[in-house]
């Protein structure tokens, strides 16, 4: 396994480092860390930013004009970008892999403008009833006149008050389980659908790019055929192509702001003096450090092996779940361990500490609880499929 970067990469890593240090980081001290997405005139200043230093499409393809850094490299621009609370909103997020699936017609209309960020697309798949298990939802597409006619509710639907579209799964009408599951390239503009609010929770989870969950309805929502991304009643293959790639993420995110919550800690130990000693001499806040740099390091591989094996096109879903758990619940203790270290100040809003904690903590349930992920795991070794090593 190498996982080395080129030359190419190392550069650009460097270059969203730089970016990140000078432009975004001094962000956070204007504006309400809760509000992750900037006001539109400052977004698009920095999406402009963004483009002039080179770094625009850094998750793109190069048969599609981008970089093709693939998931190794994403890794690594990710471990810079997410050491802030506001990389998303420069920066944006990388597809859904699903959309890769997309014919020639709804290449242009969909993929490329949601590739280079001009078109913002998320996933409705959550719906009140069935919550972590997608086959059984029960918002209903009926074919009718060679269209479908969708009605149904979804929830915690992150970004779909701001999005273009999304990646909609409903079922076929009168199919049961995951056979009639189908993906929708739905526009959030047809008449019927509607954002119903926005669900305040404790934290922005750090994986949903500073969206907010929200609840949406549709009632006889009209979508035509040809907007089915793949084919009728195969969405559930769809959906578990286009997970894969984006809970990626939640390794290098959560590396990210571990190793900022680190430093922090580590930095104000050695400066902070209480009873005549430094906080860093004393063992229990030595014990706290090392800890926590242990589960980042571990983290950290488990992110690039995961990414490598994206790269050689070899199944990862395995790692991926693990990366899910591990990276949210690395997260929560390592805030957690740097707002004990801080005291009183760690948990006020004078520092980013107890938002990190508080998003950490969203993102054992986000993306699937981490308990799913566990059956997940678990069911892959006993059945033969997965062991450590292999």
């Amino acid at each position: 396994m190498d996982f080395g970067l080129s030359e190419e990469v190392t550069m650009m890593r460097g270059a969203v480092r730089q970016f990140v240090d000078h432009e975004l980081l001094p962000l956070e001290r204007e504006y309400n860390f809760d509000e992750i997405y900037l006001p539109d005139e400052r977004r698009n200043e920095l999406t402009k930013k963004v483009k002039d230093a080179g770094l625009a499409g850094l998750y793109v393809p190069k048969e599609y004009g981008g970089p093709g850094i693939g998931f190794v490299g994403r890794v690594a621009m990710q471990e810079e970008i997410h050491s802030t609370l506001v990389g998303y909103s420069a920066f944006g997020k990388p597809i859904y892999e699903g959309l890769f699936g997309c014919n020639a017609e709804q290449t242009e209309e969909y993929l490329i403008p949601a590739l280079w960020g001009e078109k913002k697309v998320c996933a409705g798949i959550t719906e009140p009833i069935s919550g972590a298990d997608p086959s059984m939802m029960v918002t209903y597409a009926e074919e009718r006149d060679g269209k479908y006619v969708i009605n149904g509710r979804k929830i915690f639907i992150s970004g779909a008050d701001k999005a273009d579209f999304l990646l909609f799964y409903a079922r076929l009408k009168g199919v049961e389980g995951r056979d009639g599951v189908t993906c929708f390239l739905l526009d959030t503009d047809r008449p019927g659908f509607n954002v119903e609010r926005r669900i305040e929770t404790l934290g922005v989870p750090t994986g949903s790019g500073g969206d907010v969950p929200c609840e949406v309805s549709l009632e006889n929502v009209e979508v035509p055929a040809d907007k089915i991304l793949g084919k009728p009643g195969k969405g559930w293959d769809v959906l578990q192509s286009s997970l894969g790639g984006v809970r990626l993420g939640f390794g290098p995110r959560t590396v990210a702001l571990a190793e900022r919550c680190l430093k922090m800690a580590r930095d104000y130990s050695i400066s902070r003096v209480t009873f005549g000693r430094a906080l860093a001499e004393r063992q229990a806040v030595q014990w706290m450090i090392a800890d926590s740099a242990i589960a980042i390091e571990s983290l950290r591989w488990m992110s690039y092996h995961a990414a490598w094996k994206l790269d050689q096109g070899l199944d990862a879903r395995t790692e991926i779940a693990m990366l899910k758990v591990h990276g949210s619940e690395t997260l929560e203790r390592v805030s957690d361990r740097a707002i004990q270290i801080h005291g009183a100040v760690g948990v006020s809003k004078d520092l980013p500490l107890e938002q990190i904690y508080r998003g950490a903590r969203a993102d054992r349930i986000v993306d699937g609880p981490n308990e799913v992920h566990r059956v997940v795991i678990a069911r892959n070794i006993t059945r033969g499929y997965w062991f450590p090593g292999y």
